[in-house]
């Protein structure tokens, strides 16, 4: 089988070698993303390995290449035409990888923002050791505040685990409640009722228009004055603009977030270790002491890079054997 991975970084290197002899497979690996300019190096490939978008146009030339599957290293298809792909009968896959990653570092997002370490790593670095005025260093304890979790898929629940051990009443919203959630005291209430009733509010939900821009003016006004905003799962579930103004107003207490709206704009092409920044809310919003923004590195883990390169690529040598795979295909 022929495979042509694009957006492959040095550090899955490794990882696709060995993988690519363990499976028989042909694999040629390039560093650049996916695009209509070069998508014409796909053909004569059974399979491509990817991060990037697929819209229509370049699910059309991949099909007349004769690209077949197409196996993405991320998790969910909110970046590609799936109604393009199963009219061109292109087979997709996505990734699951260590919800372990997304989850401890969500936890460390919040452990920061409740106990200001943006805010006080700025101070000392100016070498001011002070309190700040009016005691403004003084952060909260896990235990005394109830979280609202957003989505209890394998990451939600993995947050879940993370802060049982440390005494924080959990609540949570979900479509589908998970008993296992359940047992462990997690209390499902309706949106507006964790808007109402969290300190900490962490996002892990997918994106599709019923969740576009769900955190938006309405929903911080329905929030507790000071709350505390977590996102590790998607940029646009957030209204950018709206949570500056509410973190202007007071109303947000503080920000933790891995993704943002239009970040392939903003800080990074494709992770080749390449920046830009023409983003102006992403400026904004970095200009807050009490704001912590990372450039999507939450999954940047050696397990969750083992798993996504793995993953991707069982799932293409699966379809090439033509074995009756789901959707969603996950890493052991």
């Amino acid at each position: 089988m022929k495979v042509m991975a694009f957006n492959a970084r040095p550090d899955e290197r490794a990882f696709f070698d060995h993988f690519s002899q363990s499976l028989n497979m042909d694999l040629t690996l390039q560093k650049d993303t996916l695009t209509l300019d070069n998508v014409a190096l796909t053909r004569g490939y059974d399979g491509i390995s990817c991060t990037c978008d697929l819209p229509a146009p370049i699910l059309e030339k991949l099909a007349e290449n004769g690209v077949r599957y197409v196996a993405l290293r991320t998790i969910g298809y909110d970046n590609v035409d799936l109604k393009a792909a199963e009219r061109l009968g292109i087979r997709v896959s996505h990734a699951g990888y260590s919800p372990y990653a997304v989850s401890n570092y969500t936890v460390m997002l919040m452990l920061m923002c409740i106990r200001k370490a943006g805010y006080i790593m700025f101070r000392s670095h100016t070498a001011d050791y002070s309190l700040g005025a009016s005691g403004a260093a003084r952060g909260m304890e896990m235990q005394n505040l109830t979280v609202g979790v957003i989505g209890t898929g394998r990451i939600g629940k993995a947050v879940i685990h993370n802060l049982s051990g440390f005494g924080c009443r959990i609540i949570a919203h979900d479509p589908y409640p998970s008993e296992e959630m359940k047992q462990m005291g997690v209390e499902y209430v309706s949106l507006e009722s964790l808007y109402a009733q969290s300190d900490v509010i962490t996002l892990h939900t997918f994106l599709n228009n019923s969740t576009y821009h769900m955190i938006n003016t309405e929903a911080i006004q329905q929030m507790k004055p000071g709350v505390v905003i977590i996102n590790c799962a998607r940029g646009a579930l957030i209204d950018t603009r709206a949570l500056i103004d509410g973190i202007e107003s007071g109303r947000v207490g503080s920000v933790g977030v891995d993704c943002f709206e239009g970040e392939d704009d903003v800080i990074r092409v494709d992770h080749n270790y390449n920046s830009r920044v023409t983003n102006h809310d992403y400026i904004i919003l970095k200009s807050f002491q009490n704001t912590i923004v990372t450039p999507h590195v939450a999954f940047f883990t050696d397990q969750a890079v083992f798993d996504m390169v793995q993953c991707s690529l069982e799932s293409l040598h699966q379809f090439e054997l033509g074995e009756k795979v789901p959707l969603e295909v996950h890493a052991a």
